[in-house]
């Protein structure tokens, strides 16, 4: 394969929901005495928002909320979640910092500072990070899958394995575990297993294009030049600009 598009998840699926009910109790019980920073909350929330408007509706929660730490917590993910978005990763990671400062035991900080850290190329770093979350949190499929990424991109390719296969345990309906073990497999020559993820990411998620173009390219090895030049084309009918698609069409012939 001429590419490698790895699937990440950028935050673990059910965060909000892990945060919403402590701050609708803080709601319903509570702080009256500061309605204010209650509304600034509720626009550092709302996603309907232009985010430059709620990163500062979040900060303004911050400067209100100081001997509030639940209420820092939540400006601090929502604000760290949207420096994210808006290209700001070092803002991101002092976000997510500052709530492992006053929670130790957050998960969804770890995880989400081991995402930007990937990102910046800190992969040292990012692997620490993901350990954590799932020290903190072993149910949870996303952490083992991005940690899978990152010992792939540095060509641990059993590590990311490992992990690959430990997300599919907590989630077998997911394709992106499939499709990235696959992809690990492939690097490693093993094409028959990366053949078998990458039927079931297909099975499971049937418009994927880059899963068509990589099982291609996995017949390619295996000298099935009909059925790649077939997936090549699907691939290249689900997203007309795709690249390896158009490569290995060109490569195989009309």
């Amino acid at each position: 394969m001429t590419s490698r598009h790895r699937r990440s998840s950028p935050w673990p699926s059910n965060w909000r929901a892990r945060i919403s009910l402590a701050l609708l109790l803080l709601c319903l019980t509570g702080a009256g005495a500061a309605p204010t920073v209650g509304d600034h909350l509720a626009a550092c929330k709302n996603e309907a928002s232009d985010p430059k408007a709620r990163i500062e509706a979040c900060t303004r929660v911050l400067e209100g909320a100081r001997d509030n730490e639940d209420l820092r917590i939540e400006a601090l993910l929502q604000r760290g979640v949207l420096q994210e978005l808006s290209g700001d990763q070092e803002a991101a990671i002092a976000d997510y910092s500052e709530i492992i400062k006053l929670d130790a035991t957050s998960a969804i900080a770890h995880f989400n500072r081991g995402n930007v850290r990937d990102r910046l190329g800190q992969q040292e770093l990012a692997i620490q990070d993901y350990s954590e979350a799932i020290r903190l949190d072993p149910s949870d499929p996303d952490m083992f899958n991005n940690r899978g990424q990152v010992y792939d991109s540095r060509g641990e390719f059993d590590m990311a394995i490992a992990d690959y296969a430990e997300a599919i345990k907590l989630d077998a309906t997911s394709s992106r575990p499939f499709y990235n073990r696959g992809l690990s497999y492939f690097s490693k020559g093993e094409f028959k297993s990366a053949m078998a993820d990458f039927d079931q990411a297909i099975a499971l998620q049937g418009n994927d294009a880059d899963a068509f173009a990589a099982r291609a390219a996995t017949h390619e090895e295996l000298g099935d030049k009909t059925a790649a030049l077939a997936d090549y084309r699907q691939a290249l009918q689900l997203a007309p600009e795709h690249g390896e698609a158009k490569e290995g069409i060109e490569r195989l012939g009309k």
